[in-house]
Formats: structure tokens, sequence, C-alpha cells
């Protein structure tokens, strides 16, 4: 396929190189200067002494750390898929987005956003959209709407302001992006995509226009299939997305919009790597699922189509707001989705016994935030309540196991089965903020009231299902007061000093329930029912401290933050002296200090050069007892999966309609174990967009090219790991990372 792709770069280039010589020569010197000026955007456009570049939006005043892409940087660094807005952001500072297959489709354990060395274990409760928790996995929602139908998005990092980090979990911060509102004029976008390992997508979007009753709305669908790069089957087999938005104002007062989507996806796992095997990627970069069965179960377990997802659900979504006074609104946002599928894996229960385990997932989230805002005489208020209810997992409800026989698959029980309850979150919040000056002041308060469902556990003695009282328990009840203090200085019209205090919720131990399911009879040996180990379960808790500066003079910008956090209340597998076992629970403590920087320099109007980096120092501060005398030798080791160092370089030049965006990426040491017996090597990963865009070309508003590059130089790497904090030697999984993966696409906006 090769000489394909590059026949296709060929011609691409050379069309673009002749129509853009041919616009050129068609006009005259002055116009063309104005055309070129036009399509060139580069240049800050200073408001308040704030400017934009092009990739990220301006900095703010306000007094915690963030990051904006825009709607250009999420189409220049959002990677060869356009399905997962969050792949842009694995160019920012202290943060990862590691999949093991390059389009975004992977394995939900493996493909969640790290954040200064904090994976959510859930991937999905960390990312919001329009501010609402709507994602989540497990399950098939952790990016619901299409890349295209995102305007931009906001990645929170350390203390959140108490409004904004209204999620499920946000232990170092989290992602929030904004959807694309109807356009005010009717119009048609359509794209289509081809790419490596038989990759193609199509899109459609259409906006009705402002409609004589003033409504505006828009439709959308997609299609995405590709093959594995390695082995059999799909990642994705198919993806239907279909996103729709409506927007009307009642007046100059009143505005209702609504967003929704549906999506349906099929998609095939890759198998995982010992660390030996990746120590010789030579050998086993290509390795995966077997291809055929071959009657030993023990081997079968790995045929690839008993290592698969599927999943259907939708969401809707809605704003009402109100204009009180000329300097008061509110606002009230409900959202309601629904998850439903299955994940099959291949397993040996209890190390010995070979089967395939379903995991069956049927699960819906709803909620509302009600949020009043006032611009007062002394200061502005923003006061609100969110409320969240959220059917399990986690922990799972249901895992069916079979058999594997010479007819195929045999049912042949459950390894975890229980009924299905509710997660309640209740959360009022306030905050507060005045200009003194050169003086920005913000602080809040959120209290975030929790009830973990009650877990109705059964067995089946006899093939007979039976309650089960030693793994049952009833509700349990957790609150946490969640402080946020925010202070900001203007040195002057283009720069200022921050500093920030903020209080965040992290992973809870749910683990613990399936671990003791499938080890019951050890347990009730032991005398130990779930009951006795529920008590435990906590939210672990994060106080963060940012400073931070910001230096913004339109031509560059240099934006340092200095870190560090305490987590209090961990997941991590502890030795319960009872049973002799070990068990997850929330009692572990750590510390992480670091440094970010991001820069950039418009080195001319239409070029951008900018880079990112971070240090960060991650670390247990105690040991963790795993046997009945001794403890494994953490205190001071670098938490499993999280890099000391990494950094970001990337150039954005634009000429009339052409655009070239190179990304450089690097991914310093990790280990993946908490004894940092496992090391893991650095590695630099290339990545280049090429995009052309011609305007009014045969009644077509918009014309655009583009080319995608993944791993350009295909690098041999160890990409994504499904990690816990205190990931044993010889228990991490490992996966290679995506080869070199180029797409092509071509859009017309009419």
């Amino acid at each position: 396929m090769w000489w394909l792709y590059r026949n296709v770069l060929m011609g691409v280039l050379l069309v673009s190189g002749s129509v853009g010589f041919t616009c050129a020569a068609s006009i005259e010197p002055d116009v063309a200067q104005e055309e070129e000026s036009s399509a060139v955007s580069l240049e800050a456009i200073e408001v308040a002494g704030k400017g934009g570049h092009v990739l990220f939006d301006a900095k703010s005043d306000d007094p915690w750390t963030e990051t904006s892409l825009t709607r250009e940087g999420l189409e220049s660094l959002g990677g060869t898929a356009q399905s997962s807005p969050i792949q842009a952001v694995r160019t920012l500072p202290s943060v990862q987005i590691d999949s093991e297959e390059p389009y975004g489709c992977g394995n939900f354990f493996t493909s969640g956003l790290k954040i200064r060395g904090q994976r959510i274990k859930a991937p999905g409760s960390n990312l919001l959209v329009e501010g609402l928790q709507v994602t989540g996995v497990p399950g098939g929602s952790q990016s619901v709407f299409d890349m295209e139908n995102v305007e931009d998005l906001t990645l929170y990092k350390g203390g959140i302001p108490t409004p904004k980090g209204l999620a499920f979990a946000n232990s170092a911060g989290l992602v929030d992006y904004r959807l694309r509102r109807p356009d005010e004029e009717p119009g048609v976008f359509f794209q289509q995509s081809i790419g490596s390992f038989d990759y193609q997508r199509s899109f459609v979007r259409l906006d009705s226009g402002r409609l004589p009753g003033g409504t505006r709305a828009f439709a959308s669908y997609s299609y995405t299939d590709a093959d594995k790069w390695r082995g059999e089957g799909g990642s994705p087999d198919w993806r239907h997305n279909l996103d729709f938005g409506l927007a009307h104002d009642f007046g100059d007062r009143v505005k209702l919009e609504l967003f929704g989507n549906y999506f349906s996806v099929k998609a095939h796992d890759l198998s995982s790597l010992t660390y030996a095997q990746t120590k010789d990627l030579d050998t086993y970069y290509k390795s995966d699922y077997n291809s055929e069965l071959t009657g030993n179960a023990a081997a079968d377990i790995k045929y690839y189509d008993y290592n698969r997802r599927r999943f259907e659900g939708y969401t809707l979504m809605a704003n009402l707001n109100v204009r009180l006074t000329p300097h008061s609104h509110f606002s009230v946002r409900p959202y309601f989705s629904k998850d439903q599928g299955y994940w099959m894996v291949g397993v040996m229960e209890q190390k010995v016994n070979p089967v395939i385990r379903k995991w069956e997932i049927n699960h819906h989230r709803l909620g509302v935030v009600a949020q009043y805002e006032a611009e007062l005489p002394l200061l502005n208020l923003t006061a609100g309540y969110w409320y969240h209810e959220q059917e399990r997992p986690g922990p799972p409800t249901e895992w069916k196991k079979y058999t594997l026989t010479s007819d195929g698959l045999d049912f042949s029980g459950w390894s975890v089965y229980s009924e299905n309850g509710k997660h309640i979150t209740h959360s009022p919040f306030l905050q507060l903020s005045r200009d003194v000056g050169r003086l920005h002041l913000s602080g809040g308060v959120r209290y975030h009231y929790q009830e973990f469902s009650e877990i109705k556990s059964y067995y089946f003695p006899g093939g007979v299902k039976t309650y089960d009282p030693w793994g049952s328990v009833g509700r349990k009840y957790n609150d946490k007061v969640l402080p946020f203090a925010g202070i900001s200085l203007d040195l002057n019209d283009h720069s200022n000093l921050y500093f920030t205090y903020g209080r965040n919720v992290g992973r809870v131990a749910f683990p613990l329930y399936p671990s003791y399911a499938t080890r019951r009879g050890k347990f009730v040996a032991a005398g130990v029912s779930l009951a006795d180990l529920w008590s435990n379960v906590e939210l672990e808790v994060s106080d963060h401290y940012d400073l931070g500066a910001r230096f913004d003079f339109g031509r560059w910008y240099l934006n340092p933050v200095l870190f560090y956090s305490r987590h209090f209340d961990k997941a991590v597998n502890l030795y319960d002296p009872t049973s002799g076992l070990l068990v997850n629970q929330n009692v572990a403590t750590a510390r992480s200090y670091g440094a970010e920087l991001e820069v950039g320099v418009h080195l001319l109007d239409n070029l951008l050069l900018a880079a990112n980096g971070f240090y960060n120092n991650f670390e247990f501060d105690e040991n963790i007892r795993t046997t009945l005398t001794g403890e494994l030798d953490v205190k001071g080791n670098q938490i499993a999966d999280t890099p000391l160092l990494g950094a970001s370089f990337m150039a954005d030049y634009r000429l009339g309609g052409f655009s070239v965006t190179p990304v450089v990426r690097y991914t310093g040491r990790r280990y993946g174990d908490v004894l940092n017996e496992e090391p893991v090597d650095s590695y630099w990963l290339v990545d280049l967009n090429l995009a052309y865009r011609l305007k009014n070309l045969w009644r077509i508003k918009e014309t655009k090219l583009s080319l995608n590059f993944l791993n350009l130089l295909d690098k041999k790497y160890t990409g994504a790991m499904d990690a816990s904090d205190d990931t044993h030697p010889g228990q991490m999984v490992y996966y290679p990372g995506s080869p070199f993966t180029m797409v092509f696409s071509v859009s017309w906006k009419i």
C-alpha cells in the first residue's frame, strides 16, 4: 500500500502547488497581498493586552492553570482520526494520551487521559462536555461527539475552580470541550478520509441556518472502520455516530440549546506484551491474538474473536439560560446518557482455569447543573448545585464466563453477579471573585456528597441463584469539602503572576468487589465478608498548589508553572491479615512535584514555533504492606507509567491556503512497576499535518485537502500500559505503540 500513499502524497503536493501558483499568478500583487493577509491569521490581535496564537487561545488573567486549544489547534494537532478530540491535548505539558492503535478506538482501560501522572482508572470520568459529566467508561461513551462538531477545548490542571470541576473524578485535572453551535447560515459540510490499514471515514454535517422563527439546527453523521494494524479484526469494525444540535432565542433574555448523540461501535482488542517481549520489539512488535482456533483451551483464550467489544448508546443535554438583569443570569443544564453492550476477554481465572469472560454493561447517567451568576457591586458571584445519578459499573455488575469446547463457547456460570444499583452525587458550590486594581482574587468551595450503591450479590450453588450475604454490602455514604483559592497579579498589560490552591477528588477502590467475588471461597473460608473490607473504600482526595506566570506580548508568549500536590487515600493492593490475600483499598498517600513550560514565538506573521515541556516527580510517601511480615519498598519510587520528563515541539506555517504543522513528541523514561525494576525506554515521535484550503471554487465555499502522518519515522516503541499506581513487577500489561500511519482527507463546505 505504501506506493499508493506515496503517489497520493505527491499528487496532493503537486495539485496544491499548481493551484497555489495559478491563483497567485492570476491576481495583481496588491490583491494577492490582501488575499494572503486574510488567509493568514497568525498576527496577534491584542484585546486588553492579550492575543491569540492560532493553535492555542491566549491565556486569561484567571488565577488557575489552564490551556485552551482552538478549532485550528484541534484540526492541526488532533491526530490521524477525528473521532476523539482529546488526542490533541497529548502535545500539552504533563499530559499522556496513550493508545495501542492509531484511530482512537483502543481498549478503554489503556486509552484514558493521564494528567500529571494521575490516570483515572475509569477513563472518561475526567472528561466533560459543556461542563457536564456525560462521558465515562467502562462502556462506549468515552468520546461521544465527533471532533468536527467540537469548537475548542480547555485543559485544567491542579486546583480547579469550583464551577468548572464538576466531574466524577478529577484528581489532577480534567478536559472540558465546547461544541460548535448551529451556524447562522445554511450549509453542508462533507469530508471523506482514507488511510493506512484500510481506514475509511465519512462525515457529513447539515446546518439549517436561522429559520423564520429564529431556530438554528444542525445534524451530522459519520461512519468509520479500519483494520487492526496487527492481527485479525477491526479497530473499529464499525463506528456509527449521529450528532445534532438546536438553538433558539426567546427574545433577548431567554436562550435554549439542545445537543444529542447516538453511537454504535464494535472493535477488536489488540493483545498485550510481557516486559521481556518489550525488550525484543523487532520480534514481537506485530504479535497479536491468534487468527485461528487450535482446540487447546489455554491457547484459544487468545483467539482474536474472543477478545472484542460492542457498545451502543445515546446522550442528550440541554442548556436553558435566562438573563434576569443586565448583570445576572440563571442557567439549568440537564443531561442524560445511556450506554449498553459487552466486552469479551480471554482470561486464566484463578491463574489455572482458561475461560472467556463477557462483561455485560447496561447503565445510564443523568444529572443537572443549576447555576446563578451575578456581577455585584463589590464582587462577582457564582452559586450552583450539581446532581448526578449513575448506575453501576463501577464496580462491575455481571461477568459471565464461558468454557471453550470443540463446538465453541459453552456458558458455565458467572464470575460476578449482582443487582444493578445507583451512585448518587449531591454537590452545591459557591465561587466568589473580585478585581482590586491589578489584583484578581478568586475563591470558592464545593461540597461533594456521594452515596455509593448497595451491592446485592448472588452465587449459584448447584446452579440455583442464591443471595450471598458474604459478598453483599449496603449503601455507603461519603462526603468531602473541596475548597479553592487563587490570586493573580498583573505586572503590566502583557504579564501576570498567579498562585492557586485547590482540592480535587479521585479514584475509588471499586476493584475490591470483583476481586472478592472471584476469590469468594478463600475469603469465606477465612471468615472475611465484603462488608469487613468495604469500610476502606473511599474517595481519593488531592491538594494542589500551583505557582505560575503568564507573559504574552503578541509575537511571543511564555507560561511557566511550578506545582506541588499531596494525594490521600490512593487505591492500592494491601495485605489483609485475616484472609492472607491482597485487597484493593483507599489507604495510600503520595506526592507530586515538578514544573511545566509553554513557550511560543511568531518568527514571522505566518510562522509559529512552540514548545511544551514538563518535569514530574510522582512518588508514594510510605511503603505498602503486602505480606504478614513484609512491605513493598516503594517509598520515593516513581509511580508506574509516569515519565519524569516529557516535551513536544511544533511549528505552524501558513501561506495563502497552505499550512504545514510538524510535531515532535518526547516521552521520557518510565517504569512499568512501582519497584522501578522494569524500566521502559524513552522515545521520540514525529507527526506531520499538511493542509491546503481553496476558497470559492465552483460555488463551493471551501475545499480542503489534508494529509496527516502519525509516527512519520515508523519508530518502534512501547506505548500504552494498563497500569495501577502500585503495579508489581511482572504484572504490567504493555502495548507496542502505533506504527507509521497516514490519512488523506478531502472536504467540501457548501
